[in-house]
């Protein structure tokens, strides 16, 4: 009896193992069936590079395109394939469009006014925040689509932008954008540079990057705390080393940033094309802020859209800014107005006169030479535009 038992869970037990057996068997055969796919090569994968393209990408480059449909191209396309303007459309990516027009310099001359005005027109989406500092910060130029695009994700196919002042005095910055974008469109806003670089000065003052010497952290070593904004203008005067009514410390990225023509003959050399460079004169064009956004937008090639409808208020400065929408753009709004602290700060005493004198003897020659390269660079769009006087404003000529 014994016998026949132990047979019965001896039998029992090899069937179930068989079923085991069978049942994992069939698994893997449906996992199989899932998982499989048709007998054909598997797909190569590119990466982005600034060198020679896949073959099967066609490398036809056609431009900022203001006007039409955007130009899309689907997958990891490489640099050499696209141009300003052109979308990607990536798996798992939202579209991106590379910018077919940047706001490139100068720094303290309105850049950040332009930039937020432009952002209400309907067909213009604004890239990367106030700045996007890539091709200035640049580490490795393979990166171009997974960090510089995706700065510009925008659900339809918008006309994208991005505004980094710092662009325009680097050459090497330059030299990059024209790499991956060479028809991108660009526009400069110029400042009387003696201005500029004052402002420039109180500007890196309230970052906190001057310190007893003066000394400034972005172009050497420097110790203890840092000078209280708003700085003085005798410390400006110090740090230019002005002597004998001339400027000493000419290599200060504060005096070089406004040395405008060899800047802009910079851009022209690196072929840069005349017709997609736009000069603004700030102290001129300012004056009338809603004809030049009008401008602007005309020279893009837009339609036309009515900015002076946009809500704005005065901030505790006196300056005109954008409201934002909600809860968040009053209270932002209402802590701009009475912001007591950004009063203080951004109150610094007038350049002194021995300062600027100075500033203005050192600039008159290539201020000089700015207004000729304008005024012979005809296809180089200037606002306002050119008339039978001088190009420049009258300010900038106080020591020619």
């Amino acid at each position: 009896m014994g016998s026949n038992e132990t047979r019965k869970a001896f039998l029992r037990a090899a069937f179930r193992r068989r079923a085991a057996v069978v049942a994992t068997a069939a698994l893997l055969a449906f996992f199989f069936l899932l998982d499989f796919q048709p007998t054909e090569a598997p797909p190569t994968v590119h990466t982005a590079t600034y060198g020679a393209c896949p073959d099967k990408i066609e490398v036809k480059r056609r431009g900022a395109i203001i006007e039409g449909a955007r130009p899309i191209l689907k997958g990891k396309v490489c640099a050499q394939a696209v141009d300003a303007g052109f979308c990607i459309e990536e798996e798992k990516k939202p579209l991106r469009c590379l910018p077919s027009f940047i706001v490139a310099g100068a720094q303290k001359a309105a850049t950040g006014w332009l930039r937020q005005r432009l952002a209400a027109h309907p067909s213009l989406a604004q890239g990367g925040g106030k700045e996007v500092h890539y091709f200035d910060k640049l580490q490795n130029l393979h990166e171009w689509r997974s960090v510089y695009l995706d700065n510009f994700a925008t659900p339809q196919a918008l006309i994208t932008y991005e505004k980094t002042p710092d662009y325009l005095p680097n050459a090497t910055a330059l030299k990059s954008i024209y790499s991956l974008i060479p028809s991108v469109s660009l526009i400069f806003m110029l400042r009387d540079p003696s201005s500029r670089a004052y402002s420039a000065y109180q500007h890196h003052c309230r970052k906190g990057r001057f310190y007893a010497g003066p000394s400034f952290s972005l172009e050497e070593d420097v110790t203890g705390r840092p000078l209280a904004a708003p700085c003085a203008p005798e410390d400006f005067e110090a740090f230019l080393r002005v002597k004998d009514g001339a400027v000493t410390n000419t290599r200060t990225r504060l005096v070089t940033w406004g040395l405008y023509a060899d800047q802009i003959k910079q851009v022209r050399a690196l072929g840069f094309a005349d017709e997609r460079l736009l000069v603004i004169l700030s102290e001129t064009a300012m004056k009338a802020p809603s004809q030049l956004l009008d401008a602007v937008v005309q020279w893009l090639g837009l339609e036309r859209f009515d900015f002076s409808s946009l809500r704005t208020f005065t901030d505790a400065l006196g300056r005109d800014q954008l409201r934002e929408p909600g809860i968040t753009g009053w209270a932002k709004a209402t802590y701009m107005q009475h912001n007591s602290m950004m009063v203080r700060r951004h109150s610094p005493r007038p350049l002194l006169t021995s300062t600027r004198s100075a500033l203005d003897a050192f600039y008159a020659a290539p201020n000089s030479e700015l207004e000729t390269l304008l005024r012979d660079a005809q296809r180089v769009a200037v606002y306002p535009a050119r008339g039978a006087g001088s190009v420049l404003p009258g300010a900038w000529s106080r020591s020619s």
